[in-house]
């Protein structure tokens, strides 16, 4: 759908979590609108998608969603619209829309708006969960020779400190400022993927020590390998499980389910031998935090505040 909005309507720039789903951030929950940016308070508002996406939006819910831009409190609005459509136009970026072709192979290609201000009008709106996926993936790497903060897990675009630092000026309130610095701090380029980003969050919520991410460390055989989590000070070593069943791991390796199921408990096993003790957890715990409070209690893993 947000191709068929930004190939009806070739000026519409879309912005908020539509754009960030368009430079590959990932989200905790697809967006339930698509969200473009609006050219004039006039057209601000949510309303069916035209035309022959009417159908399609009802049944999926999925509404086109005009959007202002932000206005931090006290400022004049129509002055702080008529200069933040003026920073968009000079930097609005083209992207390609995932799995949308035209006949001849082409890829179909949309406007979103610089992936700094998508950040700050999206970021702070978020829960700490959805807020810290979407950085941990954005911040997953250091700078290049350029000063680039280069994207590696998202697939389009890349974005700056300077121009994250400017785009803090749309900030639209204290709240929103507070919101998106305590994001920025928490976020950490180390984390590999949103179970983990996720898994760092309830860790703090739940009052956990601060464990240190992808410590690499020797096994009994001399070979070496990478933790998800550590908390050495406890000897705990904590590994978020995202994979797929055995079955279909074992489908898409090609190796046999018995050859897959042994290779995990190696994994497993192998910082055992290093006197260390192992929690894991996966999404079913992530959605249940007291299942992860327990696991973490289990093995010994302190706490840096009290509950």
């Amino acid at each position: 759908m947000t191709a068929a909005v930004g190939l009806q309507r070739p000026e519409r720039v879309f912005c908020r979590e539509t754009a960030l789903v368009l430079y590959g951030v990932p989200l905790i929950a697809v967006p339930r609108a698509v969200h473009i940016r609006a050219m004039g308070t006039s057209e601000v508002g949510t309303r069916p998608l035209c035309g022959n996406l009417q159908t399609q939006a009802i049944q999926r819910r999925m509404p086109l969603r005009a959007l202002a831009p932000p206005v931090p409190r006290g400022d004049a609005a129509e002055e702080v619209r008529q200069s933040y459509w003026r920073a968009v136009r000079g930097n609005t970026h083209t992207v390609e829309v995932p799995g949308i072709t035209y006949d001849n192979g082409a890829p179909a290609r949309v406007k979103v708006e610089p992936l700094a201000m998508a950040l700050i009008d999206t970021v702070p709106r978020m829960g700490k969960q959805e807020a810290v996926v979407a950085l941990d993936a954005v911040f997953a790497t250091g700078a290049d020779s350029r000063g680039w903060l280069t994207v590696e897990r998202v697939s389009a675009g890349q974005v700056t400190a300077d121009e994250l630092m400017s785009a803090q000026q749309w900030l639209w309130s204290q709240r929103a400022r507070s919101a998106w610095t305590w994001a920025a701090e928490f976020a950490n380029p180390l984390s590999e993927s949103p179970g983990e980003s996720r898994s760092r969050v309830l860790i703090d919520e739940l009052g956990f020590a601060t464990p240190e991410l992808q410590n690499v460390v020797r096994l009994a055989d001399g070979s070496v390998a990478r933790l998800d989590f550590e908390w050495p000070a406890d000897g705990v070593v904590g590994e978020f499980d995202g994979r797929i069943k055995f079955t279909e791991a074992a489908r898409l390796s090609g190796a046999r389910v018995g050859e897959v199921y042994w290779n995990q408990v190696r994994r497993e096993e192998a910082p055992r031998d290093t006197g260390r003790r192992v929690a894991r957890w996966g999404w079913d715990d992530l959605a249940d935090p007291r299942r992860l409070e327990v696991k973490l209690l289990r093995e010994g893993v302190s706490r840096k505040r009290p509950r």
